[in-house]
């Protein structure tokens, strides 16, 4: 959340944010999103899961999406620009350590 140019808050009160990534993140009353998620990384799988109570809107386009382990979630985007990568899925880094590892290094790598 802080990645991004704004947080307004469920109130209606807008906070900036450290601007890293184009867009706003805005919390709601409810929660948005709850469960378990699966990352296809190209070194292999990630697990893990999602919870929260704010959207993101952005102008950028995902570059990479997860997928929702039940049928009552749903895909989580991975935003990125250069080296930063923000989503609201949480990796579950011991689910799979050469893919936790492949997100910290260099794309070609």
């Amino acid at each position: 959340m802080p990645l991004f140019e704004g947080l307004t808050l469920a109130g209606g009160e807008r906070q900036p944010m450290w601007g890293l990534l184009p867009g706003e993140v805005r919390m709601q009353p409810r929660l948005a999103a709850l469960g378990p998620q699966r990352w296809a990384t190209p070194r292999g799988d990630l697990r893990g899961h999602t919870f929260h109570y704010s959207l993101t809107e952005s102008p950028l386009a995902p570059v990479a999406q997860t997928e929702a382990a039940s049928a009552y979630g749903r895909p989580e985007a991975v935003y990125g620009q250069g080296p930063v990568r923000a989503s609201y899925f949480h990796a579950w880094f011991a689910s799979h350590p050469v893919a936790s590892a492949g997100l910290f290094l260099p794309e070609a790598a």
